[in-house]
């Protein structure tokens, strides 16, 4: 390539990784970036762990389910904390308690005395963790980078997740071979303490909030930001919808499938690993793309998850799935970055902590009955008759917000749309409050 056209690319990627001279974002950044790793390794090490066990579907979603109850219970709690306290102590305190409950959860497997009860125990304390720690991450944001980089730090950020989703599937796979389920899911916990450390040291403190204010009255303001945006609580019901009809599922007929192919953990650790590689480059794309219809393109990119059940159903091998997963890998790494922008730009800071919250419970509401109805309904049907039932249903889930017009009308906040060239925050605090932050995107 001509030297030319070599430095604008190279200046342009410059100007993009500048955000992380900030020492805040920075810490924030690479705590991520560690612990999920072992947020990645879990998932295929603890499916395999109950198959391995019972060999039943309604097993695995019990315990999948076990800690998605107390996440989406307790994440309203959570949201209130983070607009109360420090958000970085919420988060390290959060990660310590998860260190625990895994470093238990693998000496459980690696002795040889696991029961499904307890692995639902262990699961469900750690959902209760993920709870305080899911509102405070999405709020953090703003208080470390400026309003005007926000979509390249979540764009970091999202690249950051994504990496540490490709490979820690795929490093399960070889942990759970080896050394067993327990001895990856050790791993994990060990990635916790590392991720306390660096979030240890960022200086981001509690954001300024109406201090007389009672647990119920600060829940009920919660509730009065989503509400007051149409374009919000919308798109929060068709996440809460899609992911109980279609993402939730396949957490339990994607396995299943693959097992009765003779596939195991490798190929199902495969294929995130494939998922989270199409969203590094979907990530990637959210530096330069800026919809002008944000929620249109949340919609719309969202929309790919009904792939996988649908093509699990008419093919039912992890190659061809592997192509669905690298295709949706790409929308939905676009659609992180779009959905947690637009949110870090349209809420007010100091109700952040609590809309994050209500997302989150939105969003989980039905995740744990999507996870344990697929198992029986996969034993009294068959995997191929609920995936046909999962990928039609949900798409209708997901488009029918198209039909309604604030999600049409809703566009970018001026600050993105006049982003060029900005200061990066210093990581003091108060830095770079000018604007919002945000959770787990709606699928």
């Amino acid at each position: 390539m001509p030297a030319s056209r070599r430095d604008p690319l190279a200046a342009g990627l410059r100007r993009r990784l500048a955000v992380l001279r900030g020492r805040d974002f920075r810490r924030v950044f690479l705590a991520q970036s560690v612990s999920v790793v072992g947020d990645g390794i879990t998932p295929v090490a603890l499916t395999f762990a109950v198959l391995g066990l019972t060999g039943s579907g309604t097993d695995l979603g019990t315990v999948l389910a076990a800690q998605s109850l107390p996440l989406a219970a307790l994440a309203l709690v959570g949201g209130v904390w983070a607009d109360r306290l420090p958000r970085a102590r919420l988060m390290v305190a959060s990660d310590l308690v998860r260190a625990g409950v895994q470093s238990a959860t693998a000496a459980l497997l690696l002795t040889g005395s696991a029961r499904i009860w307890q692995l639902a125990l262990l699961a469900a304390a750690h959902g209760a963790a993920e709870a305080f720690f899911r509102p405070a991450a999405g709020a953090i944001m703003p208080q470390v980078v400026p309003a005007a980089r926000l979509q390249e730090a979540n764009a970091l950020m999202g690249m950051s997740d994504n990496f540490g989703w490709m490979v820690g599937p795929a490093l399960a796979g070889t942990l759970v071979a080896t050394v067993g389920a327990g001895g990856a899911i050790a791993v994990d916990a060990a990635t916790f303490l590392v991720s306390a450390l660096f979030l240890s040291g960022v200086r981001a403190p509690a954001v300024a909030a109406e201090a007389s204010r009672r647990f119920l009255a600060e829940l009920r303001a919660g509730w009065h930001e989503v509400r007051s945006r149409t374009w919000l609580w919308v798109m929060l019901l068709r996440a809460s919808l899609v992911l109980c009809i279609v993402i939730a599922p396949f957490q339990v007929i994607g396995p299943l499938g693959l097992r009765e192919q003779g596939y195991g953990a490798a190929a199902w650790g495969w294929l995130q690993a494939v998922f989270s590689a199409g969203m590094i480059v979907g990530g990637t794309l959210a530096f330069r793309v800026r919809p002008r219809r944000p929620m249109v393109a949340v919609a719309l990119t969202g929309s790919t998850a009904v792939a996988a059940p649908l093509a699990l159903a008419v093919f039912g091998d992890p190659w061809t799935l592997g192509v669905v997963y690298a295709v949706r890998g790409v929308a939905v790494g676009l659609l992180v970055a779009v959905w947690n922008t637009t949110l870090q730009t349209q809420v007010a800071p100091e109700s952040l902590g609590r809309v994050t919250a209500w997302d989150w419970m939105a969003s989980l509401a039905l995740w744990p009955a999507g996870l344990a109805l697929a198992g029986p309904l996969a034993e009294r049907f068959g995997v191929v008759t609920v995936a046909w039932g999962s990928g039609l249903l949900g798409l209708v889930a997901a488009l029918w917000v198209l039909l309604v017009r604030d999600v049409w009308r809703l566009r970018p906040a001026p600050a993105l749309a006049a982003a060029g060239p900005a200061p990066v925050a210093g990581g003091e605090p108060g830095g770079g409050q000018g604007a919002r932050s945000a959770p787990w995107p709606p699928s």
